[in-house]
């Protein structure tokens, strides 16, 4: 079988050499342009199946040839390439017709899949024609590597769908930013975006305030009343933290996701809900799921179009340019002359960041704000990034238990045979997390000894790398201080024995 012709188009010579001495060893009929407006004429003539080409070539771009390729006909597989892809360009490529997308740097190997994968795209005789969309692109979101470049590619892709998207990720890595990226590039774009954090609605208003209520639906109810999917109607309802809806009112969010209707508090009609939702969790729901604390079907609702961000550690290539936005932003915002010494700018970059983007943005508002005008040096800037830390440990999940809390733990886990359902009650905590309290031996057979003698209790809590967030080490240290004075099953078994002497 004939191999398709291939047209690869960058403005640096070394890069075109590479990629047709690659391919053409592999059978292909390569033709190498340097230059944006030959490239231009060799699209015209129409003479080649795929097309490869850098988005930045010189006054001619990547999305100049993609477009020409277009109008010229023929159907050609329009790969761009860059090693500055943004959201705006990824997107209007997606828009455009591109086949796809490829993040420089790049292994010759990973080209070729592409090229393979267009190659059997343009084999096949009834391939749809690619949808014109002419929405404006977005650029809040900032990252260049190729992990970023993945998630613009799917935010394009599910902006053309209606279908549910479940966006996943770290606390502050930006996952109400791709949620309006989605929103604002599809059909809904002109409709309303109503954000609704799961986590802060009582359980006892959910109802109501995500479906409404009815005149008289309880007392001081005077009127009908609007709630969430109502007012979001033609537009799209993102809700946040999507594992925290209460279990009891899941089955009314299932029902909104199958039927596409719901029942205001107090009516017995049910009413037809033109919205989409997009939802948004920190947490692992597959893991909420074999624990029972969120409905398996709901789950499969949620999960039919799904988006991972990376969090910021896996794409540190992208944190000199959230820096650099950054404080351009808290500058202008705060109209002060602050800037960052080389040395400073490196140290920002090279710091953890666990809190993500979130963290980032927020550590760099507080440097403009309390730095005086002029450059940040390194030593200046140290106090901040010790203070970003401190703050980390307080809100990431990651705080180190002491020992009380770790025999606590034991303990109660003791009391209950074992049972980290029941010891979870006990304590105030999910039962998953007091697997992380247990040896890998225990935990993973579910349960503990009868007894531990206290002599051994501080060895084998010293080997429990028990690291909890600040919600869940806060109940343990509220069940150690309650429990400070309990004695163990040894210790009252004497004091028992004790009494009965007497």
């Amino acid at each position: 079988m004939k191999k398709p012709s291939i047209l690869v188009i960058d403005d640096e010579e070394s890069i075109t050499a590479n990629i047709a001495a690659f391919l053409s060893a592999r059978g292909y009929a390569v033709t190498a342009v340097n230059d944006g407006e030959d490239a231009l004429q060799a699209v015209r003539d129409g003479q080649f199946s795929i097309i490869v080409s850098d988005i930045y070539i010189d006054r001619v771009t990547g999305l100049d040839v993609l477009q020409q390729a277009k109008q010229a006909g023929g159907n050609p597989a329009v790969i761009l390439m860059t090693a500055r892809g943004s959201v705006r360009t990824t997107v209007e490529a997606e828009i455009h017709g591109a086949f796809d997308y490829v993040a420089k740097p790049f292994e010759m190997r990973t080209l070729l899949a592409v090229i393979e994968r267009a190659e059997a795209y343009l084999a096949q005789p009834d391939a749809p024609p690619e949808l014109d969309d002419e929405s404006q692109a977005f650029g809040n979101i900032v990252g260049f590597s190729p992990a970023m470049v993945d998630v613009y590619k799917k935010i394009a892709r599910s902006a053309r769908s209606e279908d549910t998207v479940l966006i996943a990720g770290e606390t502050g890595v930006g996952k109400e930013l791709v949620a309006r990226a989605i929103h604002d590039h599809s059909s809904r774009a002109k409709g309303p975006f109503i954000p609704v954090d799961a986590g802060a609605v009582a359980a006892s208003l959910w109802e109501s305030e995500i479906f409404g209520s009815t005149r008289g639906a309880f007392t001081g109810a005077d009127r009908d009343r609007p709630g969430v999917i109502e007012s979001a109607r033609g537009g799209t309802v993102f809700f946040d933290e999507i594992g925290e809806i209460p279990i009891e009112t899941q089955p009314k969010l299932l029902r909104l996701l199958q039927e596409k209707e719901y029942r205001p508090l107090g009516s017995a009609v049910p009413r037809k809900a033109d919205i989409r939702i997009i939802a948004a969790t920190n947490r692992s729901l597959e893991t909420m799921v074999r624990e029972r604390a969120f409905r398996e079907d709901l789950f499969y609702r949620l999960n039919v179009l799904r988006i991972d961000i990376p969090p910021l550690r896996e794409r540190r290539s992208d944190i000199p340019f959230l820096v650099k936005r950054f404080f351009s932003e808290a500058t202008t915002a705060a109209q002060r002359r602050v800037w960052l010494e080389p040395a400073a700018e490196g140290l920002l970059n090279d710091s953890a960041w666990p809190g993500n983007v979130r963290q980032l943005k927020a550590t760099i508002q507080r440097i403009v704000a309390l730095s005086v005008p002029g450059p940040v040096s390194e030593d200046a800037l140290r106090p901040f990034l010790i203070q970003q830390t401190r703050d980390a440990e307080e809100e990431d999940p990651t705080g180190e238990l002491n020992e009380m809390e770790r025999r606590q733990i034991l303990r109660v886990l003791q009391e209950t045979g074992g049972s980290k359902t029941k010891a979870a009650e006990i304590l105030g905590i999910q039962g998953g997390r007091c697997t992380r309290s247990l040896p890998a031996s225990n935990a993973s057979a579910g349960h503990l000894p009868t007894a531990i003698p206290k002599s051994s209790a501080a060895s084998f809590c010293a080997s429990v790398p028990v690291r909890l967030d600040d919600r869940l080490a806060k109940s343990v240290r509220q069940a150690a201080n309650a429990a400070r004075e309990i004695p163990t099953e040894h210790e009252q078994m004497a004091k028992d024995a004790a009494a009965n002497r007497k």
